[in-house]
């Protein structure tokens, strides 16, 4: 996977390719929220997550506040987005699809 940073036409075509992600103003950070039907629920999110991003060797930040999680992603060492935060987005949106999305 890439640790090039994103020129804005890039994080701009790449954004589309993803649902739901708000891209944060200066461009180094994008970020999404659900809110679970438990905070039991939204802790098995953070275990799953985590999970994917062991795998892909790219590790996000998280904020719990009981039931509502937020993820944020950035590429720390380009300093910015790269093709590795858009490719867990996509993971991480597979796996709200595939098991929580009846959860939130």
């Amino acid at each position: 996977m890439s640790t090039q940073k994103f020129n804005s036409h890039q994080i701009t075509q790449a954004m589309q390719s993803i649902k739901g992600w708000a891209l944060e103003p200066d461009e180094a950070f994008m970020n999404k929220q659900w809110q679970f039907d438990s905070f039991k629920t939204a802790m098995e999110f953070i275990a799953k997550v985590a999970e994917i991003a062991e795998h892909q060797n790219h590790h996000p930040e998280f904020l719990s506040v009981y039931r509502k999680m937020r993820v944020r992603l950035s590429t720390h060492d380009a300093s910015g987005l790269t093709q590795k935060d858009f490719d867990l987005a996509a993971a991480i949106d597979g796996l709200i699809e595939s098991q929580f999305n009846h959860r939130i």
